[in-house]
């Protein structure tokens, strides 16, 4: 599951999709991924620098991450990233790739966005 902040006390919006459409597009600062075995805080490359890295622990986002935690059987890794200065590998292999989004230019293949915009048009022209 990947929720935004506003800042690690603000939640901005409680569920993206895991596309990379909507990670650009919706504008926050700071995402946190829920994978179960591992938790990711990453902070965009154009999030402001004055937000506090990593989130500090008396925060909302911290305060999730340790319920979270608390609550699971196993204890999962908890990975701190900040866009552009850290490796964000770990944190882009959760999410979707999309063909309008990096420039790949597959015609073959069909991006998570583009399919859900599909979707629509396919069951006009199946009613019809």
């Amino acid at each position: 599951m990947l929720t935004s902040y506003s800042t690690p006390d603000k939640p901005a919006y409680p569920r993206h999709s895991l596309s990379r459409a909507a990670l650009i597009s919706s504008g926050s600062p700071i995402f946190f991924l829920d994978a179960f075995t591992t938790l990711i805080v990453f902070y965009s490359s154009t999030a402001d620098p004055s937000l506090p890295f990593p989130p500090p622990h008396d925060c909302l986002l911290r305060s999730t991450i340790n319920k979270l935690k608390q609550d699971r059987c196993i204890t999962p890794k908890l990975v701190f990233i900040w866009g552009g200065q850290d490796d964000a590998t770990v944190f882009e292999n959760y999410l979707i790739e999309e063909q309008d989004v990096d420039g790949s230019g597959l015609t073959s293949v069909m991006g998570f966005v583009s399919f859900l915009e599909d979707i629509p048009q396919s069951v006009l022209e199946y009613m019809k």
